[in-house]
């Protein structure tokens, strides 16, 4: 059976075209002995229609502005995606029908009955609506701009400004950017509201009860679910908030300042000037490929390809919508890395994090069936943030030694502050979709409120109560994927844990790490954790020997830094 091999292939096929492709398929005898060649041709018309929709998605992220992009994303949701996912239902269906497996596509095939089993036909216009949503989300934030020394800037070029050892600095760019957003309140209430009614009724649609329950399903959580959730939120409280609490605690004494303001979270000590990891934008890449060749393996080639092919949209500019991803091309074989530099040092680990998905999309290139090839999401995070972990001990690839100290040093400070945030996201969506007041924005700023101060106490919003309230409206994920922000903070933990390794054995972590790479989702997260030398566990014992790790580092660090 034919299927595109060109993006300019697919692009030009129309439904009809798939569509009598996939009926082709769906009418096609399987059994033990088509069944190889059958899932290989439903993977490359998944291939050549993933190709498509990941270049208009990514036209609509470069440039929020562009009109004609997004009305062919739009007219792609509605005309090709809407009866894609009905023809892949009928296939879906009729492989679990079969009864029929290989080895490597038995754990897919279980989060593929979880997913078809929440499938219902009636809500294909709704998740066309979503999209089209979501693109509204985007051209708000993408079109946020403020006025600077007399010139206009997108948001993203104050995040520099909110590192200066000068405090006063800090302070008005971050009341700028912080205002900016401010000033949507409404529009961000709005969309939230027609998002949450939309997908409260696919799930009422699918027979459940609150879209929670239907999400759980709908992403193949095979391992846990909301109980263990809130079981892991609670860990988070008793392990890691008093930890960092005392690393905020100690920042408040070193800075010499009462209170602790939110600006001041990663400002430079007195003495200390803010990172600068590169002068010009040729620089950050040429850097970031020292790390990768000190690495070795197959990762100087992979981001070299990258570099050469022009596949990386970097740097911050105005009507480029927030935020950083990684995408893949199927047809080219190439993954896409798409971020918003601004000269800091979180401009290196968001690059890094996104190479790791990347290197993670190399290996799972040549894996034979596309049932395998796509990894739960929590180990996709561990493919990034363990990347960012065994890049900490290259950090001298951009800095002096006590810089890539300093460097190392925030990274742990922000890894520790990251797990009592997610809490906070991930109790907030569980809190909206099962009360009744979840579509109503100040209800929602009430939710977000108590969970920010259960779990995030040290800093003092006086005067910036609004700014405070509304910081669900600063999480992409909330609006545009539901519930996806529990697997980073699972997926940190595997990353704590090739780091240990690394610490111990360099060459033997990246290969550990290369080895859960090359298994797709071929095994389950308990598998995939243990092939890169970790497990999927996230107990309190667990995050406690992490502590103990963590703030045994962070005491090495200082010591450095001096």
């Amino acid at each position: 059976m034919t299927a595109p091999t060109t993006l300019a292939e697919a692009k030009s096929w129309t439904w009809a075209d798939y569509q009598a492709r996939y009926d082709a398929l769906a009418e096609a005898d399987l059994t033990p002995d088509t069944l190889e060649a059958w899932l290989k041709d439903w993977n490359a018309l998944e291939d050549a229609l993933s190709e498509v929709e990941s270049r208009l998605y990514v036209a609509t992220s470069v440039n929020t502005a562009d009109e004609a992009a997004e009305q062919e994303l739009l007219a792609f949701s509605r005309d090709i995606d809407e009866p894609r996912r009905a023809a892949s239902q009928k296939l879906k269906e009729k492989l679990l029908a079969s009864g029929l497996s290989l080895p490597m596509i038995e754990i897919p095939l279980k989060r593929m009955k979880m997913e078809a089993s929440v499938y219902r036909e009636a809500n294909l216009p709704r998740f066309t609506q979503l999209v089209e949503l979501s693109n509204e989300f985007g051209k708000l934030c993408g079109a946020q701009s403020v006025e600077w020394d007399g010139e206009e800037k997108p948001l993203s070029a104050l995040n520099p400004l909110m590192e200066s050892s000068d405090r006063g600095t800090r302070e008005k760019a971050y009341r700028a950017k912080m205002g900016r957003i401010l000033a949507d309140r409404a529009g961000y209430n709005s969309l939230w509201t027609r998002m949450y009614g939309l997908r409260q009724e696919i799930a009422r649609e699918a027979g459940f009860a609150t879209f929670t329950d239907y999400q759980y399903r709908a992403m193949g959580r095979l391992e846990y679910g909301p109980d263990q959730v809130a079981e892991f939120r609670d860990s988070i409280e008793e392990v890691v908030v008093p930890v960092v609490a005392r690393l905020m605690a100690d920042r408040r004494t070193r800075l010499g300042i009462d209170p602790l303001r939110p600006w001041d979270a990663f400002a430079p000590l007195p003495g200390e000037e803010p990172l600068k990891p590169y002068a010009e934008d040729p620089e950050f890449t040429a850097k970031a490929q020292a790390i990768f060749d000190d690495m070795g393996g197959p990762f100087p080639t992979w981001f070299k390809e990258m570099t050469d092919e022009g596949l990386m949209d970097l740097f911050g500019r105005k009507h480029k919508a927030n935020g950083g991803y990684c995408t893949t091309f199927p047809l080219q074989r190439r993954p896409f890395i798409f971020q918003n530099a601004t000269g800091t040092h979180d401009d290196v680990q968001t690059l890094v994090h996104e190479a790791g998905h990347c290197f993670h999309a190399y290996e799972c290139f040549d894996i034979p069936f596309g049932l395998a090839q796509s990894p739960p999401m929590e180990f996709c995070e561990v493919a990034s943030m363990g990347m960012e972990m065994l890049a900490q001990s290259r950090m001298n690839r951009f800095y002096d030694e006590k810089g890539a100290a300093r460097a190392s040093l925030q990274h742990l400070e922000k890894c520790l502050l990251f797990w009592p945030y997610m809490s906070v996201v991930d109790g907030f969506q569980h809190w909206a979709y099962a009360s009744a007041d979840g579509a109503d924005p100040a209800a929602c700023d009430a939710a977000w409120l108590d969970l920010d101060s259960r779990f995030m106490p040290w800093f003092d919003w006086s005067g910036m109560e609004d700014i405070r309230v509304t910081g669900w409206h600063r999480k992409l994920h909330i609006f545009e994927v539901p519930f996806y922000y529990v697997e980073y903070g699972m997926a940190q933990i595997g990353a704590f844990q090739v780091w240990a390794n690394a610490q111990a054995d360099d060459r033997a972590a990246i290969e550990k790490y290369l080895a859960g790479l090359k298994l797709g989702g071929s095994a389950d997260l308990h598998g995939l954790f243990a092939a890169v030398g970790g497990s999927f566990d996230f107990s309190r014992e667990s995050l406690r020997r992490l502590m103990d790790q963590a703030e045994a580092e962070v005491d090495r660090l200082r010591g450095v830094i001096g």
